[in-house]
This record gives C-alpha cells, sequence and structure tokens, in this order.
C-alpha cells in the first residue's frame, strides 16, 4: 500500500503499463501484417511437397533440419510479401472494412517501417533457402514474392485476369517444398501445382462474391465487381468446380497414388463440386460462405489422401 501512494513508484507503474501495452500493440501489428493464417497454409503446403518429394525416387538425403529450414524459409518469404502487400495497397485497404485496421493503412505503422520489415524477412526467407536447400527452391521463393508484391497485387485494380496470375504464386509453395528434397521440378510437383492453382480460383471467387461491396468501393477489379450480375463468376465457379474432379484423378493416373486416394479424391471433388452447383443455384452469401469453408476442406482432404496412398513414379 505504501508503494502505491508514493509518486515515483505510481509513475514507475505507469510507465511499465504503457511498455507492455506498447509491446503488445507492435506484436499485434506485426502479425496483421504478416498474416499468419495465411502464411500457415502456405507452409502446410509446402510440407506436403516436402513429404512427397522425400518419398520419390529422386529424393536426396533429408533430415529435419533441411525440413524446418525449407518450412521457416517459405514462411519468412510468405511474410514478407504479405508487408509489401500492405504497403502498396494501403488506401485501398483504408477503404474496407475487413481491411481498414491493418497496421499501415490505419496510420500506425509507417510505410518505411513496414518496408523494412518485408525487405528483412524476404532476404532471411530466400537467403535461408539458399544456403540450407538449393538455388532452384531459392529461386522459386524469389519469383514467388516478386510475383505477388510486384505483379498480382497492382494488377488487381486493372483486371480480372489479375486472379489468374495470383493464383500462380498461390500455387508454387508445394513445388518448392519438392524442390528442396529433389533439387528438380518433375511430374509430381506439376500436379500438386496444378491441384492448388485451378483450387484457388473457385475458392477466392468466393471471397470476392462475399466481399464485392467492398472490393467495388476500393477500385478492384475483381470478377464480381465488374460484372455485379455473376453470371460471369457463377460460370468460372462452376468450371473450376468440375475440372477439378478429373484433375484431382490424376495423381493414380500419373502412378503417384494408389486406388484409396482415387476414389478418396472423387468423393471429396463431388461433394466440392455439390457446393458450387448449389452457389450457382442460390446465389447467396449463405451459399458462397458454405463454397468458401467447402474449399478449405477439400485441400487438407486431398493432400492428405495424397501423401497417404503415395506409390511414387519411376
Amino acid at each position: 500500500m505504501t508503494q502505491l501512494t508514493n509518486p515515483r513508484a505510481r509513475v514507475l507503474v505507469a510507465g511499465q503499463s504503457h511498455a507492455n501495452a506498447s509491446a503488445q500493440s507492435l506484436l499485434s501489428d506485426l502479425n496483421l501484417l504478416t498474416k499468419p493464417r495465411l502464411t500457415m497454409m502456405v507452409v502446410l503446403t509446402t510440407y506436403i511437397g516436402f513429404l512427397l518429394a522425400s518419398k520419390s525416387p529422386w529424393a536426396g538425403e533429408t533430415s529435419w533440419l533441411t525440413l524446418t529450414s525449407t518450412l521457416i524459409g517459405v514462411a519468412l518469404s510468405c511474410m514478407g510479401a504479405s508487408a509489401f502487400n500492405q504497403v502498396y495497397e494501403q488506401d485501398t485497404d483504408a477503404l474496407m472494412r475487413r481491411t481498414q485496421n491493418r497496421p499501415v493503412s490505419a496510420g500506425r505503422m509507417s510505410t518505411g517501417v513496414a518496408m523494412l520489415i518485408g525487405v528483412g524477412l524476404c532476404t532471411a526467407g530466400v537467403g535461408l533457402l539458399a544456403v540450407t536447400t538449393n538455388a532452384l527452391t531459392a529461386g522459386l521463393s524469389a519469383f514467388t514474392i516478386f510475383s505477388y508484391a510486384l505483379v498480382y497485387t497492382p494488377m488487381k485494380r486493372i483486371s480480372s485476369v489479375s486472379t489468374i496470375i495470383g493464383a500462380v504464386p498461390g500455387a508454387l509453395p508445394p513445388v518448392m517444398g519438392y524442390t528442396a528434397v529433389t533439387g528438380r521440378v518433375t511430374v509430381e510437383a506439376w500436379v500438386l501445382f496444378a491441384i492448388l492453382f485451378l483450387w484457388q480460383l473457385p475458392h477466392f471467387l468466393a471471397i470476392a462474391w462475399l466481399y464485392r461491396d467492398e472490393y467495388a468501393k476500393a477500385g478492384m477489379a475483381f470478377l464480381p465487381v465488374i460484372d455485379p450480375a455473376g453470371g460471369s463468376t457463377f460460370r468460372q465457379i462452376l468450371l473450376g468446380c468440375l475440372a477439378l474432379v478429373p484433375l484431382g484423378l490424376v495423381p493414380t493416373m500419373f502412378g503417384m497414388s494408389g486406388v484409396v486416394y482415387f476414389f478418396g479424391s472423387l468423393a471429396v471433388g463431388i461433394v466440392f463440386l455439390g457446393f458450387g452447383v448449389a452457389l450457382v443455384a442460390g446465389r447467396t452469401r449463405r451459399h458462397a460462405r458454405a463454397l468458401f469453408w467447402a474449399s478449405l476442406l477439400y485441400l487438407p482432404l486431398v493432400y492428405g489422401l495424397m501423401v497417404l496412398d503415395y506409390k511414387g513414379i519411376g
């Protein structure tokens, strides 16, 4: 009680409380800047590529150290690219309710600091991959950062083709996991890329339909914005879901996976297609949200089945 009534003690306590609050605020802003949920998905797909590659006939020597450095390197690169994205889009982020609290757009973090964080994370990520894996994996990481931050991000304001362009860097993490082990891009790596590339189209278009009003306010040229009636949007969603059914069977056709994967992937693909058909028929936010959640289940189920029933090529 004596300490609480002492003026100097009260100043010290207040200063400590302020320092704690500032540290918590900084950590919160770093969390928003680096998008850990997106990074977690990127790391997961990288891990799948690494696992499959470690069982392939082209696999070199692998260890927990190689796996850990690969996942950390890809994660750092992803977080750095997210920082660049928020620097470039700070004006449009400020116009949308779902993004206006990001640290740069809200004015809590300067552009210079965010850029410095982005450069540091990307340099560390690509450098770690170069030192601990191989030049191909590091190069793919650098290309992913470049195409996401400097091609896809500005293209979002110009053309709906940006969705397809953005799907390229979005589909490279499992390839990086694969090349970290093999040092080469094989048919297996391309299959992993193709499934993730195509999956992103209905996944993102469902999100874009949910937030089309906010995207329109921010001047984003996404398909649901330039086609508010939804005809082209729903057609592409349906085509994407439909194409995923036969594409999901390719690993068995190429000998990568067996019968268990074949029928499991077929079932998952048909169910996912059902959610796409329901959205096209209903055209409501509820159906779009259902397709979004179904997409989050589709990918780990298909990749997981592939790992469990992996046969390999060679």
